[in-house]
């Protein structure tokens, strides 16, 4: 009897539950990317009290009224932030970078040979963006348990310059005059961008951020005879930002 009793059902196990990291907890990390100005025009306005001066220059087309200072190069610097996993698929969080770039100023220079109008001269602008940083909002939605795609924006801050020179050895008075504004400005940014956890605690992203600081100006003075005359040379700091980024997450 007992040969012929059925064998007994196999049941094969489970699989073992998938591992899911929670996206919750406070991060750091480093990025490098591209910078590029998205403006890329410096604009020039002038003032004369009399004929011939930096005005007139300008109005008879002697100084050019706008003028190419397209910027690119790399950014690079450190982030830190905190993530809240709020439902399965939707993570929101906030986080601050600051970033210093390389290779991204810009010097335009137009000499003025000279013509029965003017006696020869020289303008030179110049134009850069020295460091950048971020505080921004993120929301993003889980395609997968381990990737993370964000929408982000907030303020921005930046290091922003501005310059121009006029030279003129055989104007009366002779003109050897430069000027330039450097400072902090502030603004906003908006940009998006993807991450991926690659395990528990590492996981490394791509963006893309637009940045406006808004306007910079620098203005140079002239005076000849009972005359004064001003060029203001204005450059409006609009940049795109592409860049990758590791993160480690603390806890």
């Amino acid at each position: 009897m007992a040969a012929d009793m059925a064998p007994a059902p196999y049941y094969k196990a489970p699989p073992p539950a998938p591992v899911v990291w929670s996206w919750t907890g406070l991060y750091i990390g480093a990025n490098l990317g591209w910078v590029g100005s998205a403006d890329n025009n410096l604009t020039n306005t002038g003032t004369d009290t009399g004929a011939g001066g930096l005005g007139s220059a300008l109005g008879l087309g002697l100084i050019p009224g706008s003028v190419g200072v397209s910027r690119s190069g790399f950014i690079g610097g450190g982030q830190v932030g905190y993530n809240w996993q709020l439902a399965p698929a939707w993570v929101a969080g906030i986080e601050a970078d600051f970033d210093g770039t390389a290779n991204n100023s810009n010097t335009s220079t137009f000499a003025f040979p000279g013509s029965a109008a003017a006696v020869p001269f020289t303008t030179t602008f110049t134009n850069g963006l020295d460091t950048l940083g971020t505080v921004r909002a993120r929301l993003g939605w889980l395609y997968t348990p381990a990737l993370l795609a964000y929408a982000t924006g907030g303020f921005a801050y930046g290091e922003t310059k501005v310059g121009s020179s006029f030279t003129c050895p055989t104007c009366t008075p002779a003109a050897g005059i430069a000027t330039s504004s450097t400072g902090t400005a502030t603004g906003w940014t908006v940009g998006g961008g993807l991450e991926w956890r690659f395990a528990p605690a590492w996981s490394v992203k791509a963006e893309y951020l637009y940045v406006d600081l808004g306007d910079r100006n620098s203005t140079i003075g002239y005076a000849y005879g009972p005359n004064t005359s001003t060029l203001t040379s204005t450059v409006k700091e609009r940049d795109n930002i592409a860049r990758v980024g590791l993160n480690y997450k603390l806890f």
